[in-house]
C-alpha cells in the first residue's frame, strides 16, 4: 500500500509543516487537494490518518486502521519479514542509489554501505542525503518498513555489525563454500555482504570468515553487483520465510 512517509524528524505532533518537496509529492505527483484524506507512516512503523488543511500544512491522528484512507488499493504483503542486514560495497555512477532503492523496497532491515579494497565509488555528504530520499522515496511507493542506512564504514568496521547468520557472497568458490539454501537454514536472521564488481579481495573474504562468516556462491550466471544483491536478498528472504512457515 503506498503511503506518505513523515520526515525522521516528526516527534507525534499533531500538525506537520510540508517541505516544498513533500507538498510537490502530494500535491503534484499524488494530486491531492486540500481537505484530502490519506495515510501516513512514521519511522517507527506507526500509521495517521492525515488530513490537508492546507498547501503547507496537514493534521495527523494515529490510528490502527491504516487502509480506511490508503491512496490506493495496491496491496502489500502485511506479515513480518525475517530480519535481513545487507552490507553492500559503495558502486561508482548511480549503482548505489539502485541497490538502496531495491533492497528498500524489498524489505531488508538494515543497508550497510562499506568501502572494500576494490571499490571504486565514493559517498559525500550530499550523495548520503540523496540516498536518504530514495529510501524514502521507495518506501513510500512500496509500504515497506523504513531500513536504517549506515555508513559508509571501512571494510574493517562493517564487519563489527554482522548480526545473525553472515554470509559472505564471492565470485569464485573457496573452500567449504555453501550455496545460500545451505547457508541460512534454520537462521533466525541474516546478514550479508556483496563485494564491489569484481568481488572481495581474498583476504577480506578471510577477515569474513574469520569473523564467522560463511562463504557463498551464487548458482547463477555472472552477475554485476547491484543484480547480485538483489538477488540475494529476495532468495535469502524467500528461504527463511519458508523455514518459519514450516
Amino acid at each position: 500500500m503506498r503511503v506518505f512517509l513523515l520526515s525522521k524528524e516528526y516527534r507525534g505532533e499533531s500538525v506537520y509543516s510540508l517541505s516544498k518537496r513533500e507538498s510537490h509529492y502530494l500535491f503534484d505527483v499524488l494530486r491531492l487537494k486540500v481537505n484530502d484524506y490519506f495515510t501516513a507512516k512514521d519511522r517507527s512503523g506507526k500509521y495517521y490518518k492525515s488530513f490537508l488543511c492546507s498547501t503547507s500544512e496537514i493534521t495527523l491522528e494515529a490510528t490502527d486502521d491504516p487502509e480506511e484512507t490508503l491512496l490506493d488499493n495496491l496491496s502489500s504483503y502485511d506479515g513480518v519479514f525475517a530480519p535481513i542486514n545487507a552490507f553492500i560495497s559503495v558502486l561508482k555512477n548511480k549503482k548505489t542509489e539502485t541497490q538502496v532503492r531495491m533492497l528498500t523496497e524489498i524489505g531488508v532491515r538494515k543497508i550497510i554501505l562499506m568501502e572494500t579494497e576494490f571499490t571504486e565509488g565514493t559517498l559525500n555528504s550530499h550523495q548520503m542525503e540523496r540516498l536518504e530520499t530514495i529510501v524514502r522515496e521507495a518506501v513510500q511507493q512500496s509500504g515497506s518498513d523504513v531500513p536504517e542506512l549506515i555508513g559508509p564504514l571501512s571494510f574493517a568496521d562493517s564487519l563489527k555489525l554482522l548480526a545473525g547468520r553472515s554470509l559472505i557472497l564471492h565470485q569464485s568458490r573457496r573452500s567449504k563454500t555453501l550455496s545460500i539454501a545451505e547457508a541460512v537454514e534454520n537462521a533466525d536472521a541474516v546478514s550479508f555482504m556483496i563485494g564491489p564488481e569484481g568481488g572481495f579481495s581474498d583476504k577480506e573474504c578471510e577477515m569474513a570468515e574469520l569473523e564467522g562468516a560463511l562463504p557463498v556462491l551464487l548458482p547463477t550466471n555472472i552477475l554485476r553487483a547491484e543484480t547480485a544483491a538483489v538477488y540475494s536478498a529476495s532468495a535469502i528472504q524467500i528461504f527463511l520465510n519458508d523455514f518459519r512457515n514450516s
